[in-house]
């Protein structure tokens, strides 16, 4: 499955959502197209949605057509698309049936819809983040497959509202109007940050072994989306901070206030192990008498900002932690911190929010997952403080250091 940073796609069913499902259409002599399903792919093409023909083809498993039959009917329908303006970018097709006939292709597959094969292929070939996509069709094997992969089901040949099937599927006549359904959704979203939709854990998970290994999997996939420029940016400000003895500030909230609390520890204690540097680090969400005092008198948003404006001074940094980036105090402490001559640096996941724009620098992890977004942060907390340790070493005391 894509992550984040994939677009929306569309994955079609055939029989019954584009075509009229007359039983097996293995022939092109079979194929009638449902009133306005053209225009509706050509609308999704307009609006710039990759689509993708995702269908179950159990006919060649049971020897009433074989591959070239289906290749045909679909270079067929890719023509009549054509002549309405329309096109499909990546026509998927399982000819497996564990009861077929025909012992090539008696078999279960993971492609077979509700199996995630298919879509899983067409995201990886279109570069579609499955989360944000659309799967429409008129079978409970196409929620399936939406449900698998987290992708958002849509049931056509069903009266609009109805209540047959799953209630939390918002059902169609047709596909023309599915697709004036998705297009008016994705006209709710233009222009406006979203976060990404989660796709860890996207489904329960009975064997905590395979939970560790695919969380394991995630982290490392998030911690790839930093930009490698941004630790050496941050980096250079906090050795520049160390050598002119300014202050350094960390802050957050939550797991975050942990983060910046722990930042203080190996910011403090550990990059002086083996070098002469004394550093000056301090969490703004450790004292407790003096936190709670401010957001029981000034409100809580004034927590970090008010402590700011009474050690601070221009030139110091501050380091402010937030999955969200969108959290009130720390959006004032950023504010606060750049109008009066400080140099800042943000911890970010999500969309970053309005703190990985207002920060000098801005390490951001593209995640939705608060606890993947909370061990990237630590973890870059951590390679911060290694780093700023052994440039201040020689290459000697390195070989001999445990860090």
């Amino acid at each position: 499955m894509s992550r984040f940073g994939g677009r929306p796609g569309v994955l079609l069913d055939r029989d019954g959502t584009i075509i009229v499902d007359s039983g097996y259409v293995s022939s092109v002599e079979r194929v009638k197209f449902i009133d306005g399903a053209i225009e509706a792919i050509a609308a999704l093409n307009r609006a710039g949605l990759p689509v993708a023909v995702v269908t179950n083809q159990a006919a060649v498993a049971r020897g009433i057509c074989d591959i070239e039959d289906v290749q045909q009917v679909h270079k067929y329908m890719n023509a009549e698309l054509a002549q309405g303006g329309a096109h499909v970018d990546e026509w998927l097709f399982c000819p497996y049936h564990p009861e077929g006939t025909v012992k090539a292709f008696a078999r279960f597959s993971a492609d077979r819809k509700p199996g995630p094969g298919m879509a899983l292929a067409a995201a990886e070939s279109l570069g579609l983040d499955l989360s944000i996509s659309w799967v429409v069709g008129d079978g409970a094997a196409d929620v399936g497959l939406a449900r698998a992969v987290g992708a958002r089901p849509l049931r056509v040949g069903l009266p609009q509202g109805s209540d047959i099937g799953e209630p939390d599927v918002p059902t169609f006549a047709d596909l023309a109007a599915a697709v004036t359904h998705i297009l008016a959704y994705q006209a709710d979203l233009s222009g406006l940050p979203t976060d990404p939709a989660p796709t860890f854990p996207a489904h329960p998970y009975d064997d905590a072994g395979f939970f560790g290994t695919e969380y394991s999997e995630e982290l490392h996939a998030a911690l790839q989306t930093v930009d490698p420029s941004r630790f050496h940016a941050a980096a250079a400000l906090l050795n520049d901070a160390h050598d002119r003895d300014a202050a350094v500030f960390a802050c957050g909230n939550g797991g975050s206030a942990s983060i910046a609390n722990h930042l203080q520890c190996d910011h403090v204690k550990c990059v002086g192990q083996g070098t002469d540097l004394r550093t000056r680090v301090f969490s703004l969400s450790t004292n407790v008498e003096l936190f709670s005092a401010i957001a029981n008198d000034n409100g809580y948003e004034h927590v970090f900002e008010h402590q700011l404006a009474s050690i601070a001074r221009p030139g110091d940094l501050l380091i402010a932690v937030s999955s969200s980036g969108r959290s009130p105090n720390i959006v004032r402490a950023l504010e606060w911190a750049s109008a009066h001559g400080m140099r800042t640096i943000a911890l970010t996941g999500f969309t970053g929010g309005r703190s990985r724009e207002l920060a000098d620098v801005s390490i951001h992890v593209e995640s939705a997952n608060y606890g993947i977004i909370e061990d990237s942060h630590q973890a870059c907390m951590h390679l911060l403080a290694q780093y700023v340790r052994q440039s201040r070493m020689t290459a000697e005391a390195i070989a001999r250091s445990t860090f």
